[in-house]
Order: structure tokens, then C-alpha cells, then sequence
């Protein structure tokens, strides 16, 4: 099995990882599921996800509260 190397994530990537792994805790999960990683990703400020779902018509705000 391979290793995830976080280290060769960039640091967004990083960030979005653990916001995704405290919304587990919080919720009390036992994993990060896709949903924890991609509430992550909206609500992250100056990433990619936002403006790719501005151009996509999706309101992110209206996809968090989801």
C-alpha cells in the first residue's frame, strides 16, 4: 500500500485536509468522508473550488449549506 506524503501536497491542499479532519471531529466521525473534504474546499478562501463553481453557475455558499 502506498504512503500519502502530506508534505508533497501544496499547502492549499494541506489546508483543505486538515479543515476536512476537524468537520469529522466535530461532527464526530471516525473518517474524513467526501462530504467533510469538499465543505472544506468551498469554504476556502482564495482556492480554485469557488471560482471553478462561480464559472459553473453553482452559488458555493448555497453548496455549503447543503
Amino acid at each position: 500500500m502506498a504512503v500519502m506524503r502530506f508534505d508533497k501536497f501544496t499547502f492549499k491542499a494541506q489546508e483543505a485536509i486538515q479543515q476536512a479532519q476537524k468537520l469529522a471531529e466535530e461532527r464526530q466521525h471516525q473518517a474524513i468522508e467526501v462530504e467533510h473534504l469538499l465543505s472544506a474546499l468551498v469554504e476556502q478562501q482564495e482556492g480554485v473550488v469557488q471560482p471553478i463553481l462561480s464559472k459553473m453557475d453553482v452559488n458555493p455558499g448555497q453548496l455549503a449549506a447543503r
